[in-house]
This record gives C-alpha cells, sequence and structure tokens, in this order.
C-alpha cells in the first residue's frame, strides 16, 4: 500500500502498521484512535450508524472526548460494480490521497473536514484494500439536502449565498470535488454564525495554482443536478443566489 508523502505531514501525524494495515493517525488523536480499536475500522466499539438518509449509508458517529463526535467513514463502491466489490479496492491509496487533499485545503483555508485517522487494511483472501476515513464531526450543522428543503423562504438566498461561497473558498484553494452535491454540503442548523462545510473529499484532487473556470463551472453543475433529482425547486429557484456568493470575494473563513 501506497504512503503519502511524510515530509511535511510527519509533525502531526504518526504512522501505524501491523502485517495487514496501516494508518496515518493525528498524534493528539492516538489515545483514542488505539483505544477504539479503529484500526480495524469501521470497527470502534462504540460507534452508531448516522441516521442520515442520503449517500451510501456508510458513516458512523463515535462519541470520543475531548475531540466531541467523530465521523468514521468507511469507504464503499457505488454502481453496479459495488454488487462485486462493495468495500474492497484494488489499486490507489484512496483514504490516505483523502487526507492530504483535506489538509492542503484546511492549510489554506477552506471549509472542510478535519481528518484524524485515515487507514487502509488489506482484505484476504485474494488482492485489495479497504479503507476509512475518521473526520471529526462538525457540530450543529446538517447536510444541505435536508436544510433547502425546510429553510424558510426568507432565509434560503442567504444560505444558498453562503454555499456558493464555500465552495469558491474550495476552489480557491484548490480544491476540485469529485462529487459535489447536496449531501456533501454541511449547513448551518441554528447557529449562522457557523460555516457552511464541504465534505467527502474522496477522490478529490488539490491543484496547487486554484481549479480552473472550467473545472470549477462543472461542479457546480454537478451540484444543480443534484438539487433537480432531489426536487428541491426552491433552492433551485434561489440559485442566482449560489452563483452570486460564488463570484463574490470571500471574506475570512470561519472555523469549521
Amino acid at each position: 500500500m501506497r504512503l503519502p508523502p511524510s515530509d511535511w505531514i510527519r509533525n502531526r501525524f504518526e504512522v501505524v502498521r501491523t502485517p495487514d494495515a496501516v494508518a496515518f493517525v493525528r498524534s493528539d488523536f492516538r489515545e483514542v484512535f488505539d483505544r477504539q480499536r479503529l484500526l480495524e475500522c469501521p470497527a470502534g466499539r462504540a460507534a452508531r450508524p448516522t441516521d442520515l438518509t442520503g449517500g451510501r449509508g456508510a458513516a458512523w458517529i463515535l462519541s470520543a472526548r475531548p475531540f466531541g463526535d467523530v465521523v468514521i467513514r468507511p469507504y464503499r463502491r457505488g454502481g453496479w460494480i459495488s454488487h462485486f466489490m462493495k468495500r474492497r479496492y484494488l489499486g490507489g491509496a484512496r483514504a490516505f490521497q483523502e487526507l492530504l487533499v483535506s489538509e492542503r485545503l484546511r492549510r489554506c483555508g477552506a471549509p472542510v473536514p478535519e481528518v484524524l485517522a485515515a487507514v487502509q487494511a488489506r482484505i484476504r483472501p485474494g488482492p485489495g484494500y479497504s479503507a476509512c476515513i475518521v473526520t471529526r464531526r462538525v457540530a450543529g450543522t446538517v447536510p444541505a439536502a435536508e436544510a433547502l428543503a425546510r429553510v424558510p423562504e426568507g432565509e434560503l438566498r442567504v444560505l444558498m449565498e453562503d454555499i456558493g461561497r464555500a465552495i469558491r473558498r474550495c476552489h480557491q484553494a484548490g480544491g476540485w470535488h469529485a462529487d459535489l452535491n447536496a449531501w456533501n454540503l454541511l449547513v448551518p442548523e441554528a447557529r449562522p454564525d457557523l460555516p457552511v462545510v464541504v465534505i467527502d473529499w474522496d477522490r478529490g484532487r488539490w491543484i496547487p495554482e486554484g481549479v480552473p473556470d472550467r473545472a470549477g463551472r462543472a461542479n457546480l453543475s454537478r451540484l444543480e443536478r443534484s438539487l433537480r433529482k432531489l426536487e428541491l425547486s426552491s433552492a433551485l429557484e434561489a440559485w442566482p443566489a449560489l452563483e452570486l456568493g460564488y463570484s463574490s470575494e470571500p471574506g475570512p473563513t470561519p472555523a469549521a
């Protein structure tokens, strides 16, 4: 299994190895990681499934003092191939790649989750590996797919503008998202001071010079298709507000 370069990440993350698994674990999270047996990801014994209805239903929540709740997300395939290899991957290093992209974006001030650990383990018998990533849960937020269906009309344009601004921050920081949809945006539920957070950077890429306009527009088009699929007509009507937020100059990024 390929490991990410350690020259700039080694000050914050430790390598944990067994004959069949390897993980990058943030140093201050190591005690929790060992205690909860997260090298067997997603085997955290006290973890519970999320109550989200979107995505692939792959996330688990674990209470992990002093970090609050953390999210354990095993990688799972979608589409036709999931009938044959639901959690088996044959190449690449998906968890480690997501860790690298997320860390680079956070260092640039983008509103992305705080990664605490990334795990990859061999699957036996046969070739391939399974993987998962552990992030700190962003308290006080809900997926945009849920919030946009019930937000009052007077607040909808403000929320859409905030979403556009958050996406713009990620693009300017160099983050290209592979699956930008309404489930992969966390928005404030009751506290307007919280940021909109762009989650699930699996297969995402970091482009040092920033995401080109064409690729950024492709991300927005994917999000718009997601809103149509979810039949969020009010959000679609407020799409110009998202465009306004995306085209505006981002201000200081609130802490995620």
